[in-house]
């Protein structure tokens, strides 16, 4: 796990996602890279309204770049300090290793999914209001990338990753996952793996991911629990709190996005109302 992106924006918790990097970065000896999104001052026109001149629609779009560069330098000192105070070392884009900055200009979906498909994961904050910046980013990681996605909460706690719970359904986003969770996994002081009832005999169960990560080098504790009345991502954020996991391991919508928006399902439920760190993958 050597590389990770950072995607920000003006309205992005900038501290507590830069020291989540920063301890991240190092933890593992990695690459991290902050990429902050600057609106395009040109997407202010269309919504100006008839009757302005072309001196005062330069005007509004000369307002909005400034205001683009002081909030991008903002994060960028804030960033640099997080990092600095970590001990990472911080260069040009073009250089490997320590920390990098990178400013673009656009929307979040122009930018954000497709720069973090060459990083090993992306770390973003718990998605706020529907259309919020913070969801735009957290919807275009976990839907556009192609890579794992650790997501914080707006709790204010960093992320140490040393007691992660790995909530297992034997579906092909959670061995995505889990895979990715590997450099995660190895580093952290104690693993469980976690089963909400039988999962049917199409799909591997709880003994065979407890061997994978047992030939991966990984001692990790077996948990079955049996179906409860609740839902299941009830049942995985209640054991998660049992075990004092400070990290939980899923597949993202691991049921089609629609069915889990209208009826719920264990990534929404943990979206919404867990306080632990979640590494998933879609």
């Amino acid at each position: 796990m050597k590389s990770i992106i950072l995607p920000l924006t003006r309205d992005s918790n900038w501290q507590l996602l830069s020291e989540t990097a920063a301890r991240l970065t190092t933890k593992f000896e990695a690459d991290v890279t902050g990429l902050f999104v600057k609106r395009d001052p040109k997407s202010a026109i269309p919504l100006l309204g008839e009757g302005l001149t072309a001196e005062m629609i330069q005007q509004m779009c000369n307002a909005t770049e400034a205001e683009g560069q002081r909030y991008a330098g903002e994060a960028q000192t804030v960033f640099t300090a997080a990092m600095e105070n970590a001990g990472v070392s911080v260069s040009e884009d073009t250089q490997v290793g320590g920390a990098h900055w990178r400013t673009v200009v656009g929307e979040v979906v122009d930018h954000v999914g497709r720069s973090a498909r060459t990083a090993d994961f992306a770390i973003c904050e718990r998605p706020a209001e529907k259309h919020s910046a913070q969801s735009e980013i957290f919807n275009d990681l976990v839907f556009r990338s192609g890579r794992s996605v650790l997501m914080v909460p707006d709790n204010g706690t960093i992320p140490s990753m040393n007691r992660m719970l790995v909530a297992w359904n034997g579906r092909a986003e959670c061995a995505r996952a889990v895979g990715g969770a590997l450099p995660l996994l190895r580093k952290a002081k104690s693993v469980s793996v976690l089963q909400v009832g039988d999962l049917g005999e199409d799909r591997p169960a709880i003994d065979d991911i407890a061997r994978y990560l047992m030939v991966h080098g990984i001692e990790c504790t077996s948990i079955k629990e049996p179906a409860g009345k609740g839902s299941v991502g009830e049942a995985v954020y209640a054991k998660a709190q049992d075990i004092d996991a400070d990290s939980i391991v899923i597949g993202a919508f691991s049921t089609a996005r629609w069915r889990e928006l209208l009826l719920g399902g264990v990534t929404r439920f943990l979206i919404e109302n867990s306080d632990i760190p979640i590494y998933m993958s879609h």
